[in-house]
């Protein structure tokens, strides 16, 4: 008996040896594929100055404040101030002045592809003698600037600057976007899941994102320490590789549902909920809501959803920038599929100032 007990023991510890075992290698094999991601993410990590994107727990990421320097190819300069705005390279980044014009949207609203002076936020204050806040977010959506608002409300930004005018960067691809947990920047094998619009019976909602806190935490430290595989890396990777595992999993599953899944949330409700959200937030400060439409093609005009929400919005300023852009001549080469450009940016700041005069006139 004592033999058959000592060998049922014994061939306990073996099974639970080969499993250990199984584990420690495939976690070995996890940890270097992480590592092949970090160091592919820091030798390439697009055009933006390191460290412009950061990690933020309601959103999933956000731009940093205080960063500054060129793009990669040198074609304009990235600099935010710290309260987190966008501002020009010369500009200083710690004064500023309250009552100005505060912007929320996308790479079109940041500028992606032009200075910040060239900017329609930047255009716009000039022309009315403002100061200027951008507060667009290359990869954002209707979703995450609604949060990005909250959050600068929270923080008591709002407080500070005052806004005369806040101005929603708008064009059709963000309802889209504004559905999905998956933003431009998502990588397969880096996962990146953010907050995204769903839908709770006859209420929407703002659906938060994974919580990725360690994978921003690792990349900066391959950054600040270099890309070379140490013993202390290795193992931080080793004691990581079992929550990366089981966050691709996650991620892997929730893309599968979310493409299979016909959203219930319409384009009007997006529109609504992004609207009646941001008035709530800046009636304190008797804030003037501006909604900049502006098309990716020649062709593309405000559709009847945004219509409609607009019509329900009665204080809203509407600037249709298709109109803009056929009233300044600016050919569709400075707009179509792509980030607009220089002249776009001034057709766009030319109609809003002509519709916030008559605005202020009427009032």
């Amino acid at each position: 008996m004592k033999y058959l007990n000592s060998k049922k023991y014994k061939y306990l510890i073996y099974i639970l040896s080969v499993i250990v075992l199984i584990f420690v290698i495939f976690n070995i094999y996890i940890s270097i594929q992480i590592h092949k991601e970090l160091v592919n993410k820091v030798t390439n990590p697009g055009p933006w100055p390191a460290g412009s994107y950061i990690y933020d727990p309601e959103i999933g990421f956000d731009f940093a404040p205080n960063v500054s320097g060129l793009i990669k190819n040198g074609s304009f300069y990235v600099k935010s101030h710290q309260l987190g705005y966008r501002i020009g390279e010369q500009e200083n980044a710690v004064s500023y002045q309250s009552g100005g014009i505060l912007s929320l949207g996308c790479s079109f609203t940041y500028g992606d592809e032009v200075d910040a002076g060239q900017t329609f936020t930047q255009l716009i204050a000039k022309g009315l003698e403002l100061p200027a806040y951008n507060y667009g977010i290359c990869s954002f959506s209707y979703a995450h600037a609604l949060l990005k608002a909250q959050k600068l409300k929270d923080q008591g930004v709002l407080d500070k600057l005052q806004p005369k005018y806040v101005i929603l960067g708008c064009w059709n691809g963000l309802l889209k976007r504004s559905r999905s947990p998956f933003p431009p920047t998502a990588s397969k094998k880096l996962p990146l899941a953010v907050a995204y619009i769903d839908k709770d019976g006859k209420d929407l909602y703002i659906h938060p994102p994974l919580k990725i806190q360690y994978i921003f935490d690792m990349m900066e430290m391959y950054r600040s320490e270099g890309v070379e595989l140490s013993f202390k890396k290795f193992i931080k990777l080793f004691i990581l590789a079992p929550r990366y595992l089981y966050l691709r999993l996650i991620n892997n599953r929730l893309f599968q549902k979310h493409k299979a899944r016909q959203s219930e949330v319409t384009d009007y409700d997006i529109y609504d909920f992004y609207f009646t959200g941001i008035e709530s937030l800046f009636s304190p400060y008797q804030t003037r809501i501006i909604v900049l439409f502006m098309p990716s093609s020649a062709n593309e005009h405000p559709h009847e959803a945004l219509k409609k929400a607009i019509a329900k919005h009665p204080d809203i300023i509407f600037v249709d920038g298709q109109r803009a852009l056929k009233k300044y001549g600016v050919p569709a080469r400075d707009y179509q599929g792509k980030h607009p450009q220089p002249a776009a940016h001034i057709a766009y700041a030319r109609g809003a100032i002509g519709l916030i005069r008559t605005s202020q006139a009427a009032h």
